[in-house]
């Protein structure tokens, strides 16, 4: 049986060209347009896998995705979030749930991306088509600080670090980062940009007052484009600034692969 694919997306244009590579690919796909008739869909058309903008209209796509962790019928169903929205995705408030499979969220979405995002999480998807790093070990022997107190994204980017091979060494805040170097000195330093009681800039900025990390690769993560932030960032030598809007968990992990390799 052919595995069913249901889009409620808001833009119509990428609807339809989604739509019709899923079924070229094989899959039998429905979508829907309103927020409003998602749940509705999704207990009718039983789907293998929803794909969901968070910008929906009627109802928005955090709303759906928080109502339908609360219902039996299609809790369990796996999501797969597809945005081509310049605005930020406000992570905090889609449901923690293990559903949650992966992230499509760019200015531009190329619909073969979509196809393997879907292969992937059936399990299939080709080893040439993963986004992996040049060399498969590349993580083998090396670590990683992260500093990151969303659940949700924990979920997703550890396991991605953890199959690359890497040690994560996770921090939820800035006296966990801290206490984690005591007895640590990983290879890179990925921080949120918006912590518990302070600014991930500024735990960077101490990191880097200490010799012993100076050199370390840095990486912020940001909810948001701000020029403030890019330039204070600079000029604390942080290597990349990413937007996570503007990006997915897999290109998040290949610029980390990037700086250490």
């Amino acid at each position: 049986m052919k595995e069913k694919i249901l889009l409620a997306l808001h833009d119509q244009n990428l609807t339809k060209i989604l739509v019709k590579h899923l079924n070229d690919a094989g899959y039998v796909a429905e979508n829907v347009m309103s927020g409003n008739d998602v749940i509705d869909k999704m207990k009718s058309f039983e789907p293998s896998i929803l794909l969901i903008d968070v910008s929906l209209p009627d109802k928005s796509g955090y709303d759906v995705l928080n109502e339908k962790s609360l219902d039996r019928m299609i809790t369990k169903i796996p999501v797969v979030i597809v945005s081509n929205s310049t605005e930020p995705i406000q992570i905090k408030r889609i449901p923690s749930t293990p559903t949650i499979k992966d992230y499509l969220i760019k200015t531009h979405i190329d619909p073969e991306d979509v196809v393997l995002k879907i292969e992937k999480v059936f399990g299939r998807a080709k080893a040439d088509d993963e986004v992996k790093p040049k060399d498969e070990n590349v993580g083998k022997g090396r670590s990683i600080l992260w500093i990151e107190d969303d659940k949700l994204l924990s979920n997703i980017l550890s396991k991605k670090i953890n199959s690359s091979g890497f040690k994560l060494l996770k921090a939820g805040r800035d006296t966990e980062a801290f206490k984690i170097l005591e007895s640590n000195t990983p290879d890179i330093i990925v921080s949120d940009i918006m912590l518990p009681g302070t600014n991930g800039l500024d735990i960077i900025q101490k990191i880097k007052t200490d010799t012993k990390f100076k050199k370390i690769p840095t990486i912020i993560l940001s909810n948001v484009d701000s020029q403030t932030d890019v330039e204070k960032a600079k000029m604390l030598g942080v290597n990349k600034f990413i937007v996570k809007a503007a990006v997915s968990p897999d290109e998040i992990i290949s610029s980390i692969v990037s700086l250490i390799a």
